[in-house]
């Protein structure tokens, strides 16, 4: 995964999911928002995790 790939990638990742929690924030649904807390966690050490797992490039 280049650089550009990996920061866009986060970019989509935090994007979508904080308009999500911005969303339930507004409708005061706390319990939605920290779903969707925990589901960003989850994406970015999904993304850590693959990266991890990924050659090194010289």
């Amino acid at each position: 995964m280049t650089r550009e790939q990996l920061a866009a990638a986060l970019r989509r990742i935090a994007a979508e999911q904080v308009e999500d929690i911005e969303r339930a924030v507004r409708d005061g649904h706390k319990t939605i928002a920290l779903n969707e807390l925990a589901d960003l966690t989850r994406q970015l050490k999904g993304l850590s995790a693959a990266l991890k797992k990924a050659p090194a490039r010289a």
